[in-house]
């Protein structure tokens, strides 16, 4: 599965204001490349203390958190991204990214969610599309797996509640309708039998 990376360095000339932050995002950049993912988070974190707003720098922090197994931060980095980025691609990385952080968590319910994003800001996404594809079929094995257990836990639930401990007097009033119904089986067989026509004499 691959892991988006905006090179920032787009941004450069846009803002004079946010040069120190892209210095600090490139040698994020230069960090993150190198597999050295500490450097990496303190250096887009730097970037982010410079310009709060840049989303290059928070897109590239929650990839770097990613790398470094803390899911949760890097999810909640790519959720300002989505929400605060005005540009669809950049939507769509992030969704995916996050997308591939909900199936390092298991949640497939979220992944699924998040590729459905990704490919709405981008249709032509072939990685969004068959990672959706595999997260909406593990959750249907896991659904097929799970269903025996829950017809069985019906199945004994409705019994369990059905047959509450019998007490003296609850099994006194079984044994007297067990009584009553041997009774009126006995009475049918006499009627039957009184009724029976003989067979004829010839």
């Amino acid at each position: 599965m691959k892991l988006y990376f905006v090179i920032s360095l787009v941004l450069l000339t846009i803002v004079a204001k946010s040069q120190p932050a892209n210095n600090y995002i490139q040698k994020g950049n230069e960090a993150y490349r190198k597999a050295d993912f500490d450097a990496a988070v303190e250096n887009y974190k730097n970037a982010l203390r410079k310009d709060p707003t840049n989303n290059t720098a928070r897109f590239n922090l929650a990839n770097a958190l990613q790398k470094r197994n803390e899911i949760k931060e890097a999810q909640k980095n790519y959720d300002q991204v989505i929400e605060k980025s005005g540009v669809n691609s950049l939507k769509s990385e992030s969704n995916y990214n996050k997308g591939i952080a909900s199936l390092k968590e298991k949640d497939l319910q979220q992944a699924i969610s998040s590729f459905k994003e990704s490919l709405r800001e981008n249709p032509s996404d072939d990685d969004a599309r068959e990672n959706l594809q595999k997260a909406l079929n593990e959750l249907k094995k896991q659904q097929q797996q799970n269903q025996p257990q829950n017809k069985n836990q019906q199945q004994q639930n409705p019994k369990q509640q059905k047959q509450p401990p019998l007490n003296k007097q609850m099994m006194q009033q079984k044994f007297n309708e067990l009584r009553n119904q041997e009774k009126q089986l006995q009475q049918k067989l006499q009627n039957k039998n009184s009724t029976v026509q003989p067979d004829k004499d010839w």
